[in-house]
């Protein structure tokens, strides 16, 4: 039976090669526009996972995907960790100085800044709102002349030419995802927690909540803050560590950590390799 999958982008997108690098080939791709219709789909039965690119090796954590994990009811219920790499696509093969236009994601765009600047410094670079997209989008222009950045598969997909491959400026160049359900996952094979915490504004209130994960021998991944839209200059902590939910470290550290903070939510516990 295929997994019902929601993404944001057209098919080829980064995204889709995570879903399948986890569920297998045989899911059933469920496309949209935005990050927030992906919750949307899952929570109206449309589809049991989705996935979502939460961090990036080269330019950090992603926004809009942090506010839906802190605003939405759904879990993390597995990891992918994929190597993104960046292909020029083109409509014909032609040469770097007749390309006028490059189309690609925010993300990718940034994450090829280097490669742009040197080898297509007279291009306008045109934003839009996935790589995949990016391919569509120039193989249905009637001039020539335009450049997508986005993944090999993609240029398979809608039948294009590869100019150029590996030309994101870092070679470890990594997204990190989470799939998402609207069950939370009791596995006990889970080996990782993912959480959000906020503390009073006051001093040594962050140490407190740290303390507790040291003291239990709680190795952590990520710690990132977010301000948290409720009060100015109030931030919410984004924490990543080494324990599945079910360990009895994890919830006397949850535990522990409920004296010290004004909410915690959940996000998911899943394996992590």
């Amino acid at each position: 039976m295929q997994n019902r999958v929601a993404f944001q982008g057209e098919r080829g997108a980064f995204s889709e090669i995570a879903a399948i690098k986890f569920f297998g080939s045989s899911i059933q791709p469920i496309l949209c526009k935005t990050f927030k219709e992906v919750f949307q789909r899952i929570n109206d039965k449309e589809a049991e996972y989705g996935i979502l690119p939460i961090e990036n090796s080269q330019t950090g954590g992603i926004n809009e995907a942090h506010d839906l994990l802190l605003d939405q009811e759904l879990f993390a219920v597995g990891e992918v960790k994929l190597k993104v790499e960046h292909c020029l696509i083109t409509k014909e093969e032609i040469d770097f100085k007749l390309i006028e236009k490059v189309y690609s994601h925010p993300q990718a765009l940034a994450q090829c800044e280097g490669f742009l600047s040197k080898k297509l410094p007279h291009c306008q670079i045109i934003p839009v709102y996935d790589t995949a997209g990016s391919v569509k989008i120039i193989k249905n222009l009637k001039e020539n002349n335009v450049a997508a950045i986005a993944s090999n598969w993609a240029a398979e997909l809608y039948g294009l030419k590869i100019l150029g491959s590996g030309i994101q400026d870092n070679r470890y160049n990594y997204t990190r995802f989470l799939i998402l359900s609207k069950e939370i996952s009791s596995d006990l094979k889970n080996n990782k927690t993912s959480i959000i915490f906020a503390v009073v504004s006051k001093p040594g209130a962050l140490y407190r909540c740290l303390k507790e994960f040291a003291l239990r021998d709680i190795n952590l991944n990520r710690l990132e803050s977010r301000p948290s839209k409720r009060e100015p200059w109030e931030y919410i902590f984004y924490t990543d560590f080494e324990k599945g939910l079910h360990e009895k470290e994890t919830q006397e550290a949850l535990k522990s950590l409920e004296e010290c903070t004004t909410f915690i939510k959940i996000i998911g516990s899943y394996y992590s390799e």
